[in-house]
């Protein structure tokens, strides 16, 4: 990045010959001037993906043309701090993406090894710890220490993507689904095999062996996809919201989905089922994603409390004092999500002492759009039979709850650093909002609700 000096420090210092104050004859500024350059791997259309939505959009940044080096510039930030997208002009070929540069004057190239990295850091793992376990995923290929390995491993890329391409045209694998969800669930299923695909390449440098193995983990996953009901079991005609049939000009509503419904199972402490009239259970089981949810408790003396908030701790990303603080005004021990989860763990709550903060696409897999209860006046949109522990929180922050996930970074913007933050009541319930963290001035503390994968 050219070194300019900002508005502000020409406000701040009209002296300063560089910012053409006075008498000095120099033109105004310009907008300081962001450089990469970009690989193609082979013919297609390379651009910016400013809104992620896996398509290269009109005003976005980009190049085409023939495989090979292209120079991407830009004087908006964003070309730096929002992940790449490749489009191959081959139709059977796979779309790639590369993590964002995050520093000026970078040489990317989007490879299948990239494009795993970018699928660890959508689900929200910080770009630094994403980068780290898939280098140590990879050890048996004794990569570098940094992203240029990930372009460097050139056999395995290729490799790579002879696998994914050939799973991709079996039609028994994953049938009945659109290519591009097709390709984004091989992609998520390389991502689980991946300390298993790099052994096996390093004994023998080749994977399409693995196919069947790689096809089996895609039907695993399957059961445990979050895409579940939304819980509306009527129908609408724009005025009355209780029907019980759909209308023929309101086609394609929720409850004709046919959707398995919402359904959960009551545990005990030691993660044994209990019948639906139990009257005391600590976490519930999510009979359609396979997820363990802990369960609060209305006890202001346990870090369990369902009131309790903490300030968000994930990773390598630590809170400031003032946030921790912030969470905890009395002085209690227990102050940040990272506290909590490893004080939950060495409870072995239900059994269990892995538990974890969640993804945000978790925890929206919780709400209950058909949901009419209520609590204290406000529409609460858990189900309340199995989840009746939705607490107040914080200065006005009440039924949100913290993820795992992160919103783009923008911090070359001025903007904190924010996680999404599902919503469970009032007015807004059933949205998300991105909430800042790592700022001393302006402090949050959220509730929480940690998950576990159960095997049974």
């Amino acid at each position: 990045m050219n070194l300019k000096y900002s508005w502000l420090a020409c406000l701040l210092a009209p002296l300063l010959s560089a910012c053409g104050g006075g008498d000095s004859d120099e033109a105004p500024l310009a907008a300081p001037a962001y450089r990469l350059t970009v690989n193609l791997p082979q013919a297609g259309t390379l651009c910016v993906n400013l809104n992620q939505n896996d398509r290269c959009d009109a005003g976005e940044p980009e190049v085409n043309g023939a495989a090979g080096a292209r120079p991407l510039e830009g004087h908006s930030p964003t070309l730096l701090t929002s992940p790449l997208l490749f489009i191959p002009r081959d139709p059977a070929a796979l779309t790639l993406t590369h993590p964002a540069a995050r520093q000026d004057a970078q040489h990317l190239t989007p490879s299948p090894l990239s494009t795993l990295l970018q699928i660890r850091i959508s689900e929200g793992i910080p770009p630094a710890q994403a980068l780290a376990k898939l280098l140590a995923d990879l050890a048996p290929l004794q990569p570098g220490q940094d992203l240029a390995a990930l372009s460097q491993l050139e056999a395995f890329n290729q490799a790579l993507a002879e696998l994914a391409l050939a799973v991709l045209n079996d039609a028994g694998t994953l049938p009945g689904i659109a290519v591009d969800e097709r390709q984004r669930q091989i992609w998520q299923g390389l991502v689980t095999l991946q300390p298993e695909l790099s052994q096996h390449f390093s004994d023998s440098p080749e994977l399409l062996s693995l196919q069947p193995r790689l096809g089996a983990v895609l039907q695993q996953q399957q059961p445990r996809a979050l895409v579940t009901a939304s819980g509306v079991t009527t129908y609408s005609d724009g005025v009355d919201y209780l029907l019980t049939s759909e209308p023929a000009d309101h086609p394609g509503q929720d409850a004709s989905l046919k959707q398995a419904p919402l359904r959960y199972r009551k545990l005990d402490n030691k993660g044994q089922p209990l019948p639906d009239s139990a009257a005391q259970w600590d976490c519930v089981e999510d009979l359609n994603t396979g997820l363990v949810w802990e369960k609060k408790l209305d006890d202001p003396d346990s870090p369990r409390d369902l009131h309790r908030v903490f300030a968000w701790e994930f990773g390598n990303y630590h809170p400031q004092q003032a946030e921790l603080d912030y969470a905890c005004p009395s002085g209690e021990a227990i102050c940040s999500t990272e506290q909590y989860r490893q004080w939950l763990n060495s409870q072995q709550l239900c059994g269990i002492a892995h538990w974890r903060l969640p993804h945000a696409q978790e925890l929206m897999s919780l709400q209950h759009y058909g949901s009419l209860a209520q609590q204290d006046g406000q529409i609460a949109t858990l189900d309340v039979r199995y989840f009746p522990d939705l607490g107040t929180g914080l200065n006005g922050f009440d039924g949100y709850y913290w993820s795992q996930t992160l919103t783009p970074s923008r911090r070359l913007e001025s903007a904190p650093l924010s996680v999404i933050a599902p919503l469970y009541w009032g007015e807004d319930a059933g949205t998300d909002y991105p909430t800042p963290v790592q700022t001393p001035d302006d402090p949050n503390a959220l509730q929480l609700r940690l998950v576990a994968e159960v095997t049974r």
